[in-house]
């Protein structure tokens, strides 16, 4: 089975959308209602926002494949003026996590900071979100603060936290 993480392409939006999507359902419909998914996602998440998104010059994206099919995406961002890079959003689909794709995909946000000579990678994530939470605090995810989040008419909690890039690019299975 081939993985591979790769820069987005224009082609690659509506099969994104298809990720986002399935995987919002399964992460967050037992704490969000349906409704207030499918109004924050067609507001944000429409191709014609998908497209902007693609054409921001200090927004990137990556896809995660395995055998050639886009299963995983994330989103991320230099914010130049607090001088952090920000991982967006990400997300696998749920049939293909636990095969090391998140982490890839981790690594080469870690990658990217590092370019950028910083030594975080910042990250927003759904208190509710317990499996999430758990995931990234393997990685030595530090939560610094926590704000509000509003899904269409829901709002619930959200940690904003970090991640060392020399964690994130250590080999896996080695902690310091």
């Amino acid at each position: 089975m081939a993985q591979l993480v790769r820069r987005w392409t224009l082609n690659d939006l509506t099969v994104i959308q298809d990720v986002l999507w399935k995987t919002w359902v399964e992460s967050y419909k037992p704490f969000i209602p349906e409704s207030d998914l499918k109004s924050y996602f067609s507001e944000h998440y429409d191709l014609d926002a998908l497209t902007a998104l693609f054409h921001n010059p200090l927004a990137d994206g990556y896809v995660a494949e395995v055998d050639g099919k886009v299963v995983g995406f994330m989103r991320t961002a230099r914010e130049s003026e607090e001088n952090r890079y920000y991982v967006s959003s990400m997300y696998v689909l749920p049939q293909y996590q636990a095969r090391g794709l998140g982490h890839e995909l981790m690594k080469r946000a870690a990658k990217e900071a590092k370019a950028f000579k910083l030594d975080r990678v910042w990250i927003g994530v759904m208190v509710q979100n317990r499996g999430t939470v758990e995931w990234y605090e393997k990685m030595g995810y530090t939560t610094v603060r926590t704000e509000p989040f509003i899904m269409g008419k829901s709002t619930v909690d959200h940690y904003i936290g970090y991640v060392l890039v020399e964690s994130l690019l250590q080999p896996t299975g080695v902690k310091k």
